[in-house]
C-alpha cells in the first residue's frame, strides 16, 4: 500500500474487507503467510471463508528449490504450522490449512516432509482439511485432503480456453482428488486502454484493462461451469 507497505493499520484491513464485499467475494486465500489477527476477525464478522497457510514457498517458475532438507528447516516449518493453527484455531472463518505454494521436486524432494506436515496439521486440528497450491505435476499433489493449482492460461502463455481443457483432463485422470484454482489472473492498469482486443505480453510495459477483463470473464466461465472445482482465487 502506498506510504504503508506491509505495515497495514486496522483501517486498511477494513477498506480491503469492504472492497471484497462490494465485489461479491465469498472466500480469500491468505497467501503466502499468516496475516494480522484483525483481518481474520473481519473475515469472521463478514462471513468470508479463509484459506490460511504457512510461508512454505517454492521457486515458482525458476530453477531453484523451496525445500532444503536440513533438521533446522524441518523444525522451523513444523513450528510455524503449529503456531498458525494454535493462534487462529478459533476463527470460524478458517476453512482449510495450506501447507505449501509452488514447490518443486527438483533438488531436495519435499514429498516426505509434506506428508509430515499433513499429519501434524491433522493432529493439531482434527476438524479442518488441508490443501496446497501447486504449479506442476508430481507426487506432492496427492498428499493433502484437497489440492489447487496456480494457472495463468492466457497470460503467461496459451489462451484462456486452455484452462478448461486442462481441468477436464485432470478430472478425468484423477477423479479422486478435489481440485481448485488457487491463483489465476492478468495484469492491467487503469491508465492502459485500447479499442481492439489484443493479447498482452506479460513482460511488456503495456497492460490494457480490456484484456484483463476478457481474461477474467473467460476463466470464470470455465471455472463456474465445472462443479468438480471446489474453489477459485483471483
Amino acid at each position: 500500500r502506498s506510504e504503508a507497505g506491509n505495515a497495514l493499520r486496522p483501517q486498511h484491513h477494513e477498506e480491503d474487507a469492504a472492497l471484497m464485499l462490494e465485489m461479491g467475494v465469498n472466500a480469500v486465500r491468505l497467501a503466502h503467510y499468516p496475516q494480522a489477527t484483525y483481518f481474520y476477525d473481519l473475515m469472521d464478522k463478514n462471513g468470508i471463508i479463509v484459506w490460511a497457510e504457512i510461508p512454505f514457498v517454492g521457486p515458482g517458475g525458476y530453477n531453484d528449490k523451496g525445500f532444503v532438507d536440513l533438521p533446522a528447516f524441518r523444525a522451523n516449518g513444523k513450528e510455524q504450522l503449529k503456531e498458525l493453527i494454535h493462534q487462529h484455531y478459533n476463527h470460524p472463518s478458517i476453512c482449510v490449512w495450506g501447507l505449501f505454494n509452488e514447490l518443486t521436486e527438483l533438488g531436495d524432494n519435499p514429498v516426505e516432509y509434506i506428508k509430515e506436515l499433513n499429519v501434524l496439521a491433522h493432529q493439531e486440528d482434527t476438524t479442518r482439511p488441508t490443501t496446497s497450491a501447486s504449479n506442476q505435476m508430481g507426487d506432492l499433489n496427492f498428499i493433502t485432503d484437497a489440492i489447487a493449482w496456480n494457472r495463468y492460461d492466457g497470460w503467461y502463455g496459451g489462451t484462456p480456453a486452455d484452462l478448461g481443457k486442462w481441468l477436464d483432463r485432470m478430472h478425468k485422470d484423477h477423479p479422486e482428488i478435489c481440485i481448485a484454482i488457487s491463483e489465476y489472473g492478468a495484469g492491467a492498469s487503469i491508465y492502459h486502454q485500447q479499442d481492439s482486443l489484443v493479447k498482452t505480453v506479460p513482460t511488456s510495459w503495456w497492460h490494457p484493462e480490456n484484456w484483463q477483463t476478457y481474461y477474467h470473464i473467460e476463466n470464470w466461465k470455465t471455472i463456474s461451469s465445472r462443479p468438480y472445482v471446489w474453489g477459485s482465487f483471483v
